[in-house]
C-alpha cells in the first residue's frame, strides 16, 4: 500500500471473545473511510487484554488499540416474522429488545423499522503505532 502513495486504511480488528472473526482490514481510494463507522465505540474504558494473548505479546504491543462494540443486530420486522412462524416466544423477544443497548429507527423503500444492537463482545481494532 506504501507503494501506491495514496492514503490508506490499514487496521487488526481483533474480536473478543470470538477471536475466529478477527481480521486485518484494508481500504484506500473510494473505500478511505468505509470503515470508519463500523463499530460503535464503547463508552467503558478497559486496557488491552494482553494476558490472553500471550504468546503474541510483543507483536500486540506494537499497535494502538482502541475498543469499540462488536453487535447483534436485529430488525423489527424480523423479530415480528419469527414471531409468528413461532421461532421465537414472546418472551425471547421481549429480551431481545430489553437487552439491546441501541434501538435505531431505519428508513427504507417499504417504510421505516426498527433495529436493535445487542452488545455480543468487544472489537479492539488496532493501528500500527509510528
Amino acid at each position: 500500500m506504501k507503494k501506491e502513495d495514496e492514503d490508506f486504511y490499514l487496521k487488526l480488528w481483533l474480536y473478543d471473545p470470538h477471536f475466529i472473526n478477527s481480521q486485518i482490514v484494508v481500504a484506500y481510494r473510494n473505500c478511505l473511510d468505509f470503515y470508519d463507522e463500523t463499530f460503535k465505540r464503547r463508552q467503558e474504558n478497559k486496557r488491552f487484554p494482553f494476558d490472553k494473548f500471550h504468546s503474541l505479546r510483543d507483536k500486540l504491543e506494537q499497535f494502538e488499540w482502541d475498543l469499540h462494540i462488536e453487535s447483534d443486530y436485529y430488525d423489527e420486522n424480523d423479530l415480528n416474522e419469527w414471531l409468528e412462524e413461532g421461532a421465537l416466544t414472546e418472551k425471547e423477544v421481549s429480551r431481545i429488545k430489553e437487552k439491546a443497548y441501541d434501538a435505531v429507527r431505519i428508513k427504507d423503500e417499504d417504510g421505516s423499522f426498527l433495529q436493535y444492537s445487542l452488545d455480543k463482545g468487544d472489537v479492539w481494532i488496532g493501528a500500527l503505532r509510528r
